[in-house]
């Protein structure tokens, strides 16, 4: 018998919460399992939605659908943020009530932690329908953060983290939770490499540069401000050959983004990119994919550069260093240890040494980052849930 799974959505933004939902979706044994998705109705989620309905799922939108944000990528802090998400709460599980009386699914999967109101209304609703939770970022140490933890872990049955370091942020003991990292469409595997080539010619890049990627958010959290000032204070330790493109600059420029921006500018060693719709292009022109993030969280560049074959260079913090097995498939540095940084670029700069790395990364891509593999491991948590 097909079972329901009611997805709850929180953001209508176009970013690695709803691509890595919609690959599950699409990846989903239809003949086990019939999705559906719940996500706010606003006036620019149309793209989101078009995700989704593309991907094969049933699309419903709700008002009142808001999330309880507390993580190192959507802290929270202000007052009115939190006035807003307390304020927020009550409506977001009475509307998730009232959509699982209507739905009556087998199970209710919440796309991330801050739609744990969701999860209030769902057993409200029916209190022994299992919920899982998705950890995508790692929840605050502070007290707010603890806060969203305890929620959580009084409303949600189980959850899914896409590394363990977020698992470990809910806190708590006897955790049923699962690691399953976040995945790639497979058919990121078979891209065609001779796109990669094109864009450096186009980009006039010198073929004998060593193109390191940074592809994120610029936000203090992603490090970039403090990689184009460490890079330009060590370049003389660095190999000459070594090249760093941050890409992902907002049109508009203004913080953060614009002392960032205008300290790449002046760089002798870095470029700047706005923020790129198609990425793959890029990072196949690329040769190394670099997360030199200052806060725990994880990097989805890292694990889609693997599937292209693509090494990586990454930061000693809790979740970035799961996805690196250092000297296999990268180099891991540490912030307090410049000596680090330069020994991991100018090793990678070696052809030999990165051209193995990249071929390991793809092996390992294939074991822990592919839909497929992703997709059976959630599936086989939802086999476990609706057992029980």
């Amino acid at each position: 018998m097909v079972k329901k799974v009611l997805y709850f959505h929180h953001a209508t933004s176009l970013g690695g919460a709803p691509r890595s939902l919609s690959l599950l979706v699409k990846g989903l044994d239809r003949e086990r399992f019939q999705p559906i998705v719940v996500m706010p109705r606003r006036v620019d989620n149309d793209a989101v939605k078009a995700l989704f309905s593309e991907a094969g799922a049933e699309v419903l939108e709700e008002r009142d659908i808001r999330p309880f944000h507390g993580s190192s990528v959507a802290p929270n802090h202000k007052f009115s943020g939190r006035t807003y998400a307390i304020a927020s709460y009550p409506l977001t599980a009475r509307c998730a009530k009232r959509v699982v009386k209507a739905v009556r699914p087998d199970l209710v999967h919440l796309n991330s932690t801050c739609m744990v109101a969701a999860a209030a209304g769902a057993h409200m609703a029916s209190p022994k329908l299992p919920v899982i939770a998705h950890v995508r970022e790692p929840l605050l140490s502070n007290r707010w953060g603890r806060v969203l933890a305890g929620l959580n872990r009084k409303h949600v049955n189980a959850f899914i983290s896409i590394d363990e370091a977020g698992l470990k942020t809910l806190g708590g003991n006897n955790i049923d939770g699962t690691v399953v990292y976040n995945f790639v469409d497979e058919a990121t595997f078979h891209t065609d490499i001779s796109l990669g080539g094109k864009y450096k010619r186009d980009q006039a890049w010198d073929a004998d540069e060593v193109v390191f990627l940074f592809l994120a958010r610029v936000a203090p959290s992603n490090g970039v401000l403090e990689l184009v000032r460490l890079v330009e204070s060590i370049t003389q330790k660095l190999h000459p050959a070594a090249r760093f493109v941050i890409a992902g600059f907002p049109k508009i420029k203004t913080g953060y983004a614009l002392e960032a921006y205008e300290a790449t500018r002046q760089s002798t060693r870095c470029a700047a990119l706005d923020f790129v719709e198609t990425p793959v292009p890029l990072m196949l022109a690329s040769d190394v994919i670099i997360a030199p993030f200052t806060e725990p969280h994880s990097a989805r560049s890292v694990f889609e550069g693997a599937a292209l074959g693509k090494p990586s260079l990454v930061a000693n913090i809790p979740h970035l260093a799961e996805l690196v097995i250092d000297g296999h498939t990268g180099k891991v540095f540490s912030w307090h240890n410049s000596d680090s940084f330069v020994s991991a670029v100018n090793e990678l700069c070696d052809g030999d040494k990165r051209v193995q790395m990249g071929r390991n990364s793809v092996g390992f891509a294939v074991d822990n980052f592919s839909s497929g593999a992703g997709v059976e491991r959630t599936m086989s948590v939802y086999d476990r849930m609706l057992k029980k």
